[in-house]
């Protein structure tokens, strides 16, 4: 038995073959064997491959009628001898001479059934750059094979063979994509994946879509999606799965719309028992093709057997019952808004929606400018009741919505053109619960000086992402969940997402409801995605009706509401820090405009039960005012002290203002003196630049003189007959030396 047989599958690969199997000479681990297995080839491929054979013992060479690179594959495993099995194709190269011996070794030293080293790309000069989809290893370890990442690159590992076997792991019978299902069902089946440091694998990449020029060859590749998928189903390759649905969807970019149809027909008879994936599939064609009703309507053509329309399959035509999103609209005495908000959502460059507006018992003309909207345009629906809040009108509107998609807005607002239609590409494309974008607060008097930027930052939190392909969860953001902007109409929610609840509506009766619900919604989502764009402004009004004194009372029920939320959701150890924040934030932030020593006295209350310890997000002024009402006798009192935190606040921003200000007049100083020395010093290199400019002229022009005086001399005629004389010295020369 040798340490590791090669296995290489060969197709008409003469260009490139001599490379590859010269890498395979170069390895330091002599006991190995290289398994050629001749697929058909049409060209002088197999007569390389002999010739190798009759200087190399260990190379050894078979033959098939042409089958697939993954049945020739099979065939080699069969005859390989080695303990270890590794892979390389023929227009590929290992990289490293030491590649398979650091993999032995690992192997060896571990009784590893699966060793993974490094990959790299190679281009058709042979120039090497980085695989960046996969982690480098630069030491010996071992990861757990939910680590791995997607099952690409199978080339840059070995398996034991006697594993293999004993699983009965072999590549499908597909004509594309073969190695992703071998792999996925290897990582499903091993308990660690070793590594090794060791450039293995040069990857000499071709355009996949090139190569499914065929019906079969398309529908393999969407079967391999759905193996991966099968093998892959364990809950902790969650996030392998939804970055392999990526893949899947970047599979319909690939192949474009020649091929359209072919592919959706594909994905529909692959995956008729796989209603989410092919849902995904579905939408994503819908995106990308809405503005081509002729291919649309070919969707659509029930022809096919497999194809149910009522339950799984989805019809990519727009219906006027079935729109792809419901956007809701609770409206009270909005009358003066509503000229400019409604259009703003009618006139969307995604159009394939309905806008359910619910009338809560406006005195005034706003339902008869709805009317108007709607004898104009049939996507208008018009809800009458009588009056119960905001909340109550969102509540109703969300029983009527018939979307997949759930946005709320609100009537004195505007949302940007291509607001819904990011929002929908974003979503169908990370398959998130809910996708939150950022707004700007801007005045509804028209000051356009009154322009606040409201964002989340998320760029922040996550390093060099693309946020149509990522998604995140409450734990990875988990200050914006109880302390950021509550507001509904910055999200985009998926309906089946919120249908999976009975309790995911507004709460009635109460200012701030949409705090609750935002809440829930964090909390429950299991992928979270985000469109960095502003797409909303909200029209801020200081004496609307969340904005008034009022309603302080209520700060203190929310906080009640939040507080059972998280027991609920079994998250209160988690959101403890976050928790004391907005309680504090949320309870000082109407401390004055109450006026109330009942609502000090029930600040105290719930402040003195607040366990600040180790609490660092509450710090700064939020602890001040926090230790403030503790002390505080009176509102008066806390009044007082608070203006006097302001006037220090006020008073420290100014000292911190001063101290920025010298040291910028000493950068600044700094940076003059340092000017004037380097305008100096550039004065004289510039003269000194011009005397070498000068000096160079005239150094070309003796070059010049020279060359043409060399050559006149080489051409004359004295130097041609003394040449004779010339050369026994260097003949002579020669001997001396």
């Amino acid at each position: 038995m040798v340490k590791i047989s090669v296995i290489m599958p060969v197709y008409n690969d003469a260009d490139r073959l001599d490379k590859s199997i010269n890498s395979v000479l170069s390895q330091t681990l002599d006991d190995i064997e290289l398994v050629c297995v001749n697929d058909g080839s049409t060209d002088n491929s197999l007569e390389i491959l002999e010739s190798y054979c009759e200087k190399y013992e260990f190379i050894k060479v078979y033959s098939q009628t042409n089958q697939g690179s993954g049945k020739a594959r099979n065939y080699g495993i069969e005859c390989a001898e080695g303990e270890y099995i590794g892979f390389l194709d023929a227009d590929d190269f290992f990289i490293d001479d030491d590649a398979l011996e650091k993999l032995y070794f690992a192997a060896s030293e571990n009784n590893a059934d699966m060793v993974s080293g490094n990959i790299k790309l190679v281009n058709e000069n042979d120039e090497l750059s980085p695989f960046e989809k996969f982690d480098y290893f630069e030491e010996f370890g071992s990861i757990l094979p939910e680590e791995y990442g997607i099952p690409w690159s199978f080339y840059k590992n070995i398996f034991k063979k006697s594993f293999l076997k004993d699983n009965n792991i072999i590549f499908p019978d597909l004509l594309r994509g073969q190695d992703p299902v071998f792999l996925a069902e290897v990582l499903s089946k091993v308990n660690r994946v070793y590594t090794a440091p060791a450039d293995v694998y040069a990857y000499f990449y071709i355009n996949g879509a090139k190569q499914c020029n065929t019906y079969r060859k398309r529908r393999d590749t969407v079967m391999h999606y759905k193996m991966v998928f099968d093998y892959l189903n364990d809950s902790k390759f969650d996030d392998i799965r939804h970055e392999f649905r990526y893949a899947m969807l970047g599979f319909i970019d690939m192949m474009g719309i020649d091929s359209a149809s072919d592919m959706l027909t594909a994905y529909r008879e692959v995956f008729a028992d796989d209603p989410d994936n092919l849902r995904a599939a579905e939408e994503y064609f819908y995106f990308k093709y809405k503005d081509n009703q002729d291919l649309i309507d070919s969707f659509d053509f029930e022809s096919d057997d497999y194809l149910d329309f009522d339950n799984g399959s989805m019809k990519l035509n727009k219906i006027p019952d079935k729109p792809r999103i419901s956007v809701l609209i609770p409206v009270y005495n909005a009358e003066k808004f509503l000229d400019e908000s409604i259009p703003s959502v009618l006139n969307q460059t995604f159009d394939d929606i309905e806008l359910i507006c619910v009338n809560d018992g406006s005195p005034d003309n706003s339902l008869a400018i709805l009317e108007d909207f709607a004898s104009k345009d049939s996507r208008v629906k018009i809800i009458n009741k009588e009056n119960g809040g905001c909340g109550s009108a969102r509540n109703r509107a969300i029983t009527e919505a018939k979307g997949d998609y759930i946005y709320f807005f609100d009537p004195d607002d505007y949302i940007l053109p291509n607001a819904l239609e990011m929002l929908y590409r974003n979503i169908i494309t990370n398959g998130s619960d809910l996708v939150i974008c950022n707004f700007k607060k801007v005045s509804d008097t028209g000051d356009s000086n009154y322009n606040i930027d409201c964002s989340f930052y998320f760029e922040t939190m996550f390093d060099d992402v693309n946020f149509n392909r990522f998604v995140f969860n409450c734990m990875d953001v988990k200050k914006d969940v109880l302390n950021s902007y509550f507001a509904p109409w910055n999200k985009l929610y998926k309906k089946e997402f919120l249908d999976s609840y009975d309790d995911f509506l507004f709460d009635l009766g109460i200012a701030f409801d949409d705090v609750p619900f935002h809440i829930k919604s964090m909390l429950r989502a299991n992928k979270i995605s985000y469109v960095p764009e502003h797409l909303y402004e909200y029209k801020y009004n200081p004496n609307s009706v969340n904005n008034t004194a009022s309603n302080g009372k209520d700060i203190f029920r929310i906080i009640d509401i939040v507080e059972n939320i998280l027991k609920k959701e079994n998250c209160t150890s988690d959101f403890k820090n976050e928790f004391e924040l907005f309680t504090i934030s949320h309870i000082i932030a109407y401390m004055v405009s109450t006026n109330s020593e009942e609502y000090l006295t029930r600040a105290k209350e719930v402040f003195s039960n607040l366990n600040l310890e180790d609490n660092e997000l509450v710090s700064g002024i939020k602890l001040n005012r926090y230790n403030l009402v503790l002390k505080a006798n009176s509102v008066k009192e806390y009044e007082f002290e608070d203006y006097k935190l302001q006037i220090d606040d006020l008073k420290s921003t100014v000292d911190d203002l001063r101290s920025f200000n010298k040291k910028s007049s000493d950068m600044i100083k700094d940076f003059a003196e340092r000017n004037i020395k380097l305008s100096e010093k550039n004065k004289k290199l510039s003269k000194k630049n011009k005397k070498l400019t000068k000096k160079n002229k005239k150094l070309k022009k003796d070059l010049k003189k020279a060359q043409k005086l060399n050559k006149e001399i080489l051409n004359s005629t004295s130097w041609k007959l003394t040449g004779v004389f010339r050369k026994p010295k260097t003949v002579l020369k020669k001997f001396r030396d």
